[in-house]
């Protein structure tokens, strides 16, 4: 887990590649094994002679599902189709019809990638977080 983690890290810190920010808060290789402990599935990574192209996790509540941290090295459509298809399985044995993953709206080449996928463009929505 050490060496994949920091390979996760690395992509994580790419926020041109899916559009987000490195939190340790959510991030933390201690939160991550916790996650995957919990739910091997949740958190799922398309990997190529030991290196880690991308990875995707899955949030759910039973009601929703996101896709969470879709990133993949140098924007790699590819690993991207193969971590939906994968993901998208997943989501749809647990009995959900659609998956969520939100998005910067200015980038144009993240919005490509998920229409690519088949995705449908929704409304333009701010993220806020703030700590507990």
């Amino acid at each position: 887990m050490d060496t994949d983690y920091e390979q996760v890290k690395a992509l994580y810190q790419h926020a041109e590649w899916y559009g987000g920010k490195f939190d340790e808060h959510r991030d933390s290789q201690e939160i991550m094994l916790h996650k995957v402990t919990a739910d091997p599935q949740s958190i799922i990574v398309d990997e190529e002679n030991g290196e880690i192209l991308g990875t995707i996790s899955l949030v759910e509540d039973g009601r929703v599902a996101w896709f969470y941290r879709f990133v993949t090295k140098d924007n790699n459509l590819g690993a991207a189709e193969a971590l939906y298809k994968a993901a998208s399985g997943v989501l749809k044995q647990r009995g959900h019809p659609e998956v969520l993953i939100y998005s910067d709206p200015t980038r144009e080449d993240l919005n490509s990638r998920y229409q690519a996928l088949g995705m449908e463009k929704g409304g333009d929505y701010e993220c806020f977080y703030g700590a507990l």
